[in-house]
């Protein structure tokens, strides 16, 4: 009798394990525990129309899934970098062509995934005698600094189209705010910006497009925006890492398949100023469909037409930089 009791006390405990570990298995991994509750991260943002991914994913509560607490935490667009790489925050989003040179120069961040194409222009004058790339030779481009993305946009196009990016135009850097007024003042014959401010520009009349990286080839299909990773976070936390990945990318097809409503939502919110339908449309012209392969592969065009054109050093190692530049987390797909 006391030998029956023993079998089904063993039989019990082992079923109960088995069940423990089962349910274990069964679960999504998370960057929480039940002993420490969810993980409190910093996401850090500009105020850009692209962030809506991020924006969308706070309020509706999709990093909350990934057993994260997140504050959102607005930054200068120009010292976003310098924050994510002091630990300032521990996430943000990043543009492709802005962070391959201070990659190169040993920014201390990670791209983890592709979240959406488009979002940069360059405009000129509806009067303007420029009609194409080509034409801008001898010209005045007026930018937000040396350096930024719709500047590097602007010199790989120039590049396909046979000139020369520090010899053949003259460059201007102003703030970003201005650029409307220097463009119709005609201080500078195009200028190379960001959505929504180029879109805005466009719809008050003061400028048209001459390049649009959402819709021209061959950029419309390049992913311009990661999620973005602390490199000391990703070396330390990586399960973090991944859940923060995660929760971006939720957010992208969240957007993705809400395009009018996340436009309402940041707008209402205040995350950023506007109208809400003209940043609809905005959101509908990119592919908010974030992508692995699609971000190692814009990661891949830039770095190599970056240095084609001499803004990577000559003797940087491309592969090793990419390899640098883009990860992939566990868990993350």
């Amino acid at each position: 009798m006391k030998k029956s009791k023993l079998i089904a006390t063993s039989l019990t405990c082992i079923l109960l394990l088995l069940a423990l570990l089962i349910t274990g298995c069964s679960q999504s991994p998370v960057a929480t525990t039940a002993s420490t509750g969810p993980k409190k991260v910093k996401i850090g943002y500009s105020g850009g129309a692209c962030e809506a991914f991020i924006f969308s994913a706070f309020e509706k509560g999709l990093f909350k899934e990934e057993g994260l607490d997140v504050e959102l935490v607005k930054v200068d667009f120009d010292t976003l970098k310098e924050s994510l790489a002091t630990g300032k925050i521990d996430a943000s989003s990043g543009m492709v062509m802005k962070w391959v040179k201070p990659f190169e120069q040993g920014v201390d961040a990670v791209f983890t995934s592709g979240i959406h194409t488009g979002c940069i222009q360059i405009l000129v004058k509806e009067n303007s005698n420029i009609k194409n790339i080509t034409d801008l030779k001898g010209k005045v481009i007026a930018n937000n600094g040396m350096g930024d993305g719709p500047m590097i946009l602007a010199s790989r196009a120039m590049a396909h189209a046979g000139l020369d990016f520090k010899k053949d135009v003259q460059w201007k850097a102003y703030p970003a705010s201005e650029l409307e007024g220097v463009l119709n003042r005609g201080e500078a014959d195009a200028i190379a910006l960001t959505d929504p401010m180029a879109e805005m520009v466009i719809a008050k009349g003061s400028g048209i497009k001459l390049l649009d990286t959402a819709h021209d080839m061959p950029y419309h299909d390049e992913y311009c925006c990661m999620a973005t990773i602390s490199g000391k976070l990703y070396r330390t936390d990586p399960a973090t890492a991944a859940a923060i990945t995660r929760g971006m990318m939720k957010g992208a097809k969240w957007v993705q398949e809400h395009q009018d409503e996340a436009a309402k939502l940041i707008i209402d919110k205040k995350y950023i100023p506007g109208d809400a339908g003209l940043v609809a449309r905005l959101l509908k012209s990119y592919n908010y469909i974030p992508s692995l392969d699609g971000g190692e592969k814009a990661v891949d065009n830039a770095v190599r037409e970056m240095k084609a054109i001499g803004v990577l050093d000559a003797s940087t190692d491309v592969e090793q930089l990419k390899k640098k530049i883009f990860v992939r987390l566990p868990g993350v797909q």
